[in-house]
């Protein structure tokens, strides 16, 4: 089973609750004018389930209790063991950002503790920690451990870890893969109690965006490890930048990778509230995002990923790229869709391209039974380079034919897919010189 690791960076900084009265509620999405070279690769309510949190504060001092999952306990990054009452903890920080953690010993789902402060020394941290009342479904701190000042603001749920900015609202995510970035954007209705509260997932600093105060950091939790889609040299790349704040009545929280602050800076302030027109023109744009971007430019083995077949059937566009390293091929597979979240499809690695699968005049590589489409898969296959039209047929009398795209090594193959109808199907070949064949050769 795969270890999810857990890092808890310098983390909690929260606005007061003293903020103004609200202007009247909006739920309008927020959209780019100017994406700068990033696409629509989801748009859709958030699934993200919650981590419970308690938030206290005092102005800018902020104190927070949470638990969190994660499959396997890790310390984390740049902390050192503190002896607490009744455990073993790490704590560590930079800045004004202080935090304690521990693993709840107790939990058959390897849940942890964390206690987070911004504007606290480290003995107030420490007493707080100690002070923390254990239980998973509302984790507090008891009033009697709580630093001078500090008063409770909210007590709520919030998915506080992960890659994306997800609060429990509305979800839109960008991006450039070919480039390795990514801006997700996340709504959530809220008072100036939940910006307190949703700030318990910034590490950062107040500063004025959008006509407001908001927070500008980094991501409170980093939960699990990044894929190669998003791996850079630069290593601050790699980092979340964070921006949160309020505006019209919702949160939002935006979250990349693989962009510097400046760009990130710009993408928040060229962001517009959207009308009904607009999001569907939006959800349109989802299934015109180019293929050659929707993937990163090798699979991490030094193998180059380049676009060989792509798709499009009703609400739903996919594609397929596939590289060479030596006699070793990988192919991935991605699905994009107007009101769904994106699916990564895997794909696989073959130790050595076999001569036989250039001569057989059509090869099925994959047959995508688990996206939970309507139709039963998606075929992904390739035609070998005699092969000038690949026809499928259905029991019920219908065909079509299916696009080839563009040659590929080895061996000028041509890669096709489709979106079938049903399970039973016949795959034709038509070669250059006339001839047709049902000859399919299958890698498992």
């Amino acid at each position: 089973m795969r270890a999810f690791r857990v890092f808890l960076a310098a983390v909690l900084i929260a606005l007061g609750a003293g903020c103004g009265q609200d202007v009247a509620v909006s739920a309008a999405p927020l959209l780019p004018e100017r994406p700068g070279g990033l696409h629509l690769e989801e748009m859709m309510p958030s699934k993200a389930e919650g981590d419970p949190v308690t938030a206290y504060a005092d102005g800018d001092r902020t104190l927070a209790v949470l638990v969190t999952d994660s499959e396997d306990w890790d310390p984390p990054y740049g902390g050192k063991p503190v002896k607490l009452d009744r455990h073993e903890a790490t704590m560590g920080g930079s800045g004004r950002h202080r935090w304690i953690t521990w693993p709840d010993k107790t939990s058959q789902d390897f849940e942890s503790f964390a206690v987070l402060g911004h504007g606290l020394s480290d003995a107030e941290l420490t007493a707080a920690a100690n002070g923390v009342v254990e239980d998973r479904r509302r984790p507090r701190i008891d009033d009697g451990r709580l630093p001078d000042g500090l008063s409770l603001v909210k007590n709520g749920s919030l998915p506080v870890g992960g890659w994306r900015a997800e609060l429990g609202g509305t979800e839109r995510v960008w991006t450039n893969r070919q480039k390795r970035a990514r801006i997700v954007v996340s709504q959530l209705p809220g008072d100036a109690d939940m910006e307190v509260l949703a700030g318990t997932t910034v590490s950062g600093e107040r500063r004025e965006m959008r006509g407001t105060t908001g927070l500008s950091g980094g991501d409170l939790l980093i939960n699990g490890s990044l894929s190669m889609d998003w791996v850079h040299e630069d290593l601050s790349l790699m980092m979340p930048k964070v921006r949160l704040w309020r505006e019209n009545g919702m949160i939002v929280k935006v979250s990349s990778l693989g962009l510097a602050d400046d760009a990130v800076d710009a993408f928040v302030e060229g962001l517009s509230p959207a009308g009904p027109e607009a999001v569907e023109r939006a959800r349109d744009s989802i299934l015109n995002y180019p293929p050659d971007l929707l993937f990163p430019p090798d699979d991490g083995d030094g193998r180059p990923l380049r676009v060989v077949t792509s798709g499009r059937l009703g609400e739903r566009a996919w594609a397929v790229a596939a590289g060479m390293r030596g006699e070793s091929l990988t192919h991935a597979f991605r699905l994009l869709s107007r009101r769904d979240e994106a699916i990564d499809g895997g794909g696989s690695t073959f130790g050595e391209w076999k001569a036989a699968y250039n001569r057989g005049p059509m090869v099925i590589m994959r047959e995508v039974t688990d996206l939970g489409l309507p139709s039963d898969n998606v075929l992904v296959g390739f035609a070998a380079a005699g092969v000038v039209k690949v026809r499928i047929a259905y029991q019920d009398g219908t065909s079509e034919e299916l696009a080839l795209g563009p040659e590929s090594v080895p061996g000028g193959v041509r890669w096709f897919s489709a979106e079938v109808k049903s399970r039973s199907f016949k795959l034709s070949a038509e070669l250059a010189d006339g001839k047709v064949t049902g000859t399919v050769r299958r890698i498992p």
